[in-house]
């Protein structure tokens, strides 16, 4: 089963579960994560927030030496896919 297929049968579970003390138990394990998430890659992934840091200053200093690609050129670029 993959990532989100999972996450839904969590949630389906979770909408069904009267237990109060397996709620909170699930709420102190998703507070106590080392870092916490703050989006998802296109597969499903978590992207913590470090990593978002990181993908962030990796893409200024691109920018500040100059390695971008002008919208003209990944056009062209693209002509040829």
């Amino acid at each position: 089963m993959d990532i989100k297929a999972e996450k839904l049968n969590l949630i389906e579970q979770l909408a069904r579960l009267e237990d109060i003390e397996i709620i909170q138990q699930i709420k102190e394990l998703l507070s106590s994560q080392k870092e916490p998430i703050a989006g998802y890659k296109p597969d499903g992934g978590p992207i913590t927030r470090s990593e978002l840091i990181a993908r962030a200053r990796d893409a200024n200093k691109a920018i500040k030496e100059g390695r971008v690609t002008s919208i003209e050129d990944l056009e062209k670029e693209s002509e040829n896919w």
